[in-house]
């Protein structure tokens, strides 16, 4: 701002002062022609002002970043299987979606739109330029071994993606390809790099859409990128990370394995990084460092990947349980790093010695859970204290909840002998709504009993926790199958129920009635198929191994004591 308050006020002077410097200092015989000396000068002085204005603001060049801010460097998944083309039926054969996904559903999302437009762009190539390419190239293409790195894109859907295939029949293709982006309308050269000393192009296809995928090859490996950007800068270059990892994908290598060990024995193999799996939340969750499902021998196996150095196998799960209501659809024990979240509270409260001390009597272990009678955005949280919480904790909460609401929502606040409860309404047409028909809302809460925490976004969920801490009503942890170190619990009746009430929220107005037929036919048979599944438990029960991971067990919640 301070440059462009100077710009503006050199253009100014120039202006101002510029006419008297020239008539003291040109012949009389040239101030006839003044008014075309001035608006030359004039000129000049506009130019200079833009000039100064460019030099002092030029872009900031964030070097081997792309236009689309994505690290190639580290994908926030990556999927390495032996055949791609066997990955959907695979996952559709899980037992964890039986009824949910089939072979159906696997054809209707390989004949999808972008997939057909691809096709039509490749036989519109092979036909123009004489190319031979087979009818089902692409089909042929994704029969063979690949690693695939993605990453999240800003709305949070994994669509950007970096693959390597090793396709001999690729190879061939390698000077047609050069030949055809002299001219073509959708097939472009957008940049060079060097790959052990061979000069390496990257094309980029454009398939309709406004929809792009650039490619690249050296020998039997090649590289697709789901989008140009991944790998060029602002101005069209291709950046310096691009060059390194593109480069290592073509020579064979696998730059992504030592920050997202996939399984080097399984059929397919696909592993959630930190942040995937944290939903960016990974400062707060440190113990959790991945997730990764693995495919061998007709099977699907999980794992979770938990920092070596944490204590995460002595955490006791069976006790927060016990603070969780019957009845949830989804819920998962969390292992928490209160004291990191000291910071940000202590913006929000200010400088407050009992903070510490609660944040310290907490015990590592928290409880989110979801619950069919509410939605998606607003799930029940759980912290239980390890050890007596501070005498004036209390009025830190009610603190915290003044400073979180919002001004204009309607508070209210109880307090007992053993429990407080602080809550606003805030009205929300993507809140909640009422049985009586009334205005959509959200009514957070903020409640405190006998060394437990609750907040959830659905007031009523906060108070079935309160009776269940009051031993009103009956806990999760009451459950034969929670007496263990159980981590993660749910129950595909509920979860269906409540997958369909979300879906039946979100639905468009203007197109609803066809939205809906579609669900009802669609989709509701696949969720009623798939709620006929027992409610079931996920374990850690073992070490991890040289690459940090613990298999799960997953068991129905009624055998899993055993």
């Amino acid at each position: 701002m301070r440059a462009v308050c100077a710009v503006a006020a050199t253009a100014h002077t120039l202006f101002r002062w510029l006419p008297l410097m020239v008539t003291l200092s040109v012949s009389p015989a040239l101030r006839q022609r003044r008014p075309w000396l001035y608006a030359c000068l004039g000129l000049l002085a506009v130019i200079l002002a833009i000039g100064a204005y460019r030099y002092w603001h030029k872009a900031p060049r964030y070097k081997g970043v792309s236009r689309l801010q994505v690290d190639l460097r580290q994908p926030e998944m990556l999927l390495a299987t032996r055949n791609l083309a066997q990955v959907p039926k695979d996952v559709a054969a899980a037992p964890i979606l039986a009824g949910l996904v089939d072979e159906q559903l696997v054809f209707h999302y390989e004949e999808d739109e972008a997939r057909l437009s691809l096709e039509g762009s490749l036989r519109r190539l092979a036909y123009e330029h004489k190319v031979g390419i087979e009818d089902r190239f692409l089909s042929m293409l994704l029969a063979g071994p690949a690693e695939i790195g993605i990453w999240r894109s800003g709305k949070g859907r994994p669509e950007h993606f970096v693959a390597r295939l090793e396709r001999g029949v690729l190879a061939r293709l390698s000077e047609a390809f050069a030949r055809i982006a002299l001219d073509d309308r959708q097939l472009k050269l957008v940049g060079k790099f060097s790959v052990a000393g061979d000069e390496i192009s990257l094309y980029a296809l454009d398939y309709g859409g406004g929809r792009q995928l650039a490619f690249a090859g050296h020998g039997e490996n090649w590289v697709f990128l789901s989008d140009p950007a991944l790998a060029l800068d602002s101005e069209g270059t291709l950046t310096g990370d691009a060059e390194t990892v593109l480069g290592e994908l073509l020579r064979g290598a696998h730059p992504w394995q030592a920050k997202l060990p996939a399984s080097v024995t399984a059929q397919h193999s696909f592993v959630i990084g930190q942040q995937a799996l944290t939903l960016g939340y990974a400062h707060f969750l440190p113990a959790l460092a991945g997730l990764r499902f693995d495919h061998a021998d007709g099977n699907w196996q999980a794992s979770l990947r938990l920092n070596q150095t944490s204590a995460t196998a002595a955490l006791d799960t069976a006790g927060i349980w016990r603070a969780v209501p019957l009845g949830a659809a989804l819920c998962t024990a969390l292992p928490v790093d209160w004291p990191a979240t000291a910071a940000p509270l202590a913006v929000l409260l200010g400088k407050d010695a009992v903070l510490p001390a609660t944040l310290a009597a907490l015990d590592p272990i928290a409880a989110v859970c979801w619950f069919a009678g509410s939605r998606l955005s607003a799930p029940l949280f759980i912290a239980r204290a390890a050890t007596a919480m501070p005498l004036d904790a209390g009025q830190l909460l009610a603190r915290l909840a003044e400073k979180s609401w919002s001004a204009t929502g309607a508070k209210a606040a109880g307090k007992d002998a053993e429990s407080q409860i602080h809550a606003v309404t805030v009205a929300s047409r993507h809140g909640i709504r009422p049985p009586d028909g009334g205005a959509r809302a959200f009514e957070p809460a903020l409640a405190w009993r006998g060394g437990l925490i609750f907040f959830s976004p659905d007031r009523r969920q906060v108070d079935t926790a309160l009776d269940v801490a009051g031993k009103r009503a009956a806990a999760l942890g009451d459950e034969p199958g929670l007496h263990g170190p159980g981590w993660l619990v749910f129950d595909p009746p509920q979860l269906a129920r409540l997958l369909r009430s979300e879906v039946q929220e979100v639905l468009p107005a203007d197109e609803e009635s066809y939205f809906r037929e579609v669900a009802r036919n669609r989709l509701w048979p696949r969720l009623d198929a798939w709620g006929q599944q027992h409610q079931a438990a996920v374990a850690v029960p073992g070490a991890g191994g040289t690459d940090g991971f613990v298999t799960l067990d997953i068991r129905p919640l009624q055998e899993s004591a055993r």
